[in-house]
Formats: structure tokens, C-alpha cells, sequence
């Protein structure tokens, strides 16, 4: 299977450097810390060759630990525009059955980032990065199934891709079990995941490191969605200002429509801000 995948994806192992790469490696190698951040101030910056280069520096280069998260993230970042060796490497990466290249590629396909858009390419992508269990991917793959991107439209495993989420993210947060599920009345299993990858990325767990801007935003699709438990969350990060400004009004705001729904906890932190 991961020589169809490599085919179907186009797989060049091989990397490429041009005369700016090689400059900005050896920058970035030279042993001081100002050459790094140069390297790395110039890749957030938009410089594609320095995306390219810090890319290669996370795989292990000279005096940087491997960090596959940071290598996937600039190869992504550099791929999606349009260098050639970047996207090489991702694909290389997802012939080797990294989850997490594959849902990039599938990101980069589905969007037309880099490369033209192909629906169909992305679709299967993400379906052959949720074999791996890569939370995300699935969540992507479940979307393309539901409204018939990239292929037919099949609402039951659509449906069941999104269960399969909830339970890999509740497993992932060592919670299980049907009682765990009984505050949570979801208008659709698709607004009970993304309740879950909030969690995920609120915690921390599941190869998803703690990012609490991307919890507030997957909390935020919930609760846009009437979850009470969602809305609950969002709130408590308004008053925290955690992942999101600072805001005790729009904390209330969402923790009132927590309360309303019964959502636990909600009326003692509404309680908490008006005393």
C-alpha cells in the first residue's frame, strides 16, 4: 500500500538545494544563536527558502534536535509556495506512512497551495492519514464524505469517520465510556468532534500539542453550533484569555448560553464574574 501511495502522490525522496538554502543552512549552523533566529525570523516572514532551509534543520541537521512537527510545519509552509523540493519531501515522508505529511499534502490539494487543486487527491489523502489515526485528517475526510468533495457523497461513513474521532480523542484524553458522553447533547455527531479535538488541543494529547488558539476555535465551531459543554469551554477561555482576547463580557456571553442549556459548571463561573 505505501508504494501506491507514493505513486499516487507523486513521491520524490530526493532534496534540493540552491545556492540561498545552502546559505541559510550554514547560517543557521554556524553554531550561534543569531544565525537561527535570522533563519527563522526570515522563514515567518514569508521566505521560502529559509522555510525550506529551517524544514531541513528540524530533520536532525548539525545542532538542531529533530523535531518532525517543525520540519512538517516549513515543509508544508514552503510547499504551499510552490517550491518544488519542499513538496518532494512531503511526499517522500507520506510514503513512509507519516500521517501527519499526508494530511498536510491533503491541506495543500484540497486548497490549491503550490499545487492545482485536486479534490479527489485530497480526499484520499486525508483517508489514507486517518489509517494512520491522525485526528485531523479524519475530521477533513468525514467533511469530503458528508458533502461529496473529491468523490460520492456516503453520510453513514461520513458519520462513522466522526465517531471514530471522538473516540480516538477521548482515548487519547484516557476518557471513555458512554456516561462520559451524557452532558454532551450534540445537534450532530460532527459538532461532538469538534468539541473533542478542542479538548485535544486544550490538553494536549494525540500527537496535538497544547495549542489553545486552536482550541478556542474548535470550541468556537461547536458552540456556533449550540453545544452547551463547547460553549462552556469557550467562555472559560474569554475570562482566562486564554487562546482568545481577554473578555469577561463575551465570557458571559457564552457561559450564559452554557447555563441555559445545563452545561455543569456554568452558573458558578457566571456567579464567579458578577460577584
Amino acid at each position: 500500500m505505501m508504494m501506491l501511495m507514493a505513486n499516487s502522490l507523486d513521491a520524490e525522496p530526493a532534496e534540493e538545494n540552491t545556492a540561498s538554502t545552502d546559505w541559510l543552512r550554514n547560517l543557521a549552523e554556524s553554531g550561534t544563536s543569531e544565525g537561527q533566529i535570522i533563519l527563522l525570523d526570515q522563514a515567518i516572514q514569508g521566505y521560502v527558502e529559509a522555510q525550506y532551509a529551517l524544514a531541513i534543520l528540524f530533520r536532525g541537521s548539525l545542532g538542531v534536535p529533530v523535531d518532525m512537527n517543525q520540519a512538517r510545519r516549513w515543509y508544508q509552509a514552503a510547499a504551499a509556495q510552490g517550491h518544488v523540493a519542499a513538496l518532494a519531501s512531503l511526499r517522500y515522508l507520506a510514503s513512509e506512512d507519516d500521517g501527519a505529511a499526508l494530511y498536510a499534502l491533503g491541506m495543500l490539494n484540497r486548497d490549491g497551495l503550490g499545487v492545482s487543486r485536486d479534490l479527489a487527491k485530497a480526499r484520499q489523502a486525508f483517508l489514507w492519514a486517518g489509517e494512520t489515526g491522525h485526528i485531523e485528517a479524519l475530521f477533513a475526510a468525514a467533511d469530503m464524505l458528508s458533502n461529496g468533495s473529491g468523490g460520492a457523497t456516503d453520510i453513514d461513513a461520513a458519520h462513522a469517520t466522526y465517531a471514530q474521532v471522538v473516540s480516538l480523542c477521548q482515548s487519547a484524553l484516557k476518557i471513555g465510556g458512554e456516561g462520559d458522553n451524557s452532558d454532551i447533547i450534540a445537534t450532530d455527531i460532527r459538532t461532538a468532534a469538534q468539541y473533542w479535538i478542542g479538548n485535544l488541543y486544550l490538553h494536549g494529547g494525540g500527537e496535538l500539542e497544547r495549542n489553545a488558539v486552536a482550541a478556542s476555535r474548535w470550541f468556537a465551531n461547536a458552540a456556533n453550533s449550540g453545544l452547551g459543554p463547547a460553549q462552556y469551554e469557550l467562555g472559560r477561555l474569554y475570562l482566562q484569555g486564554r487562546g482568545v482576547p481577554l473578555d469577561r463580557e463575551q465570557a458571559l456571553v457564552w457561559l450564559e448560553d452554557a447555563a441555559a442549556q445545563g452545561a455543569e459548571g456554568a452558573a458558578e463561573e457566571i456567579a464567579r464574574i458578577k460577584n
